[in-house]
């Protein structure tokens, strides 16, 4: 898994802290904490694909309220795996 650099810093984004990293025999992500000028952020970025996201308190507060269902028929739809 390639690690983004902290000079790669998002528009918006003031600020870094260090890289840490899940993944399992499918995918990896890397995330960190931000600083920008409307407050602390999680960016998260999948180094295979480059796909990053910026989440604030209120989007991982929702995040963390979802049942495990949810996330279950969102990988299945993203996979193409679901009935539409």
């Amino acid at each position: 898994m390639t690690e983004p650099t902290t000079s790669d810093l998002p528009t918006g984004v003031v600020q870094a802290g260090e890289w840490s990293g899940v993944g399992n025999e499918f995918t990896g992500v890397q995330f960190r904490k931000v600083w920008t000028r409307n407050g602390e952020r999680l960016e998260i970025v999948v180094p295979r694909t480059g796909q990053r996201i910026l989440l604030d308190a209120m989007a991982l507060e929702a995040i963390a309220g979802q049942a495990p269902e949810f996330f279950t028929r969102m990988i299945a739809v993203g996979l193409g795996a679901a009935d539409e």
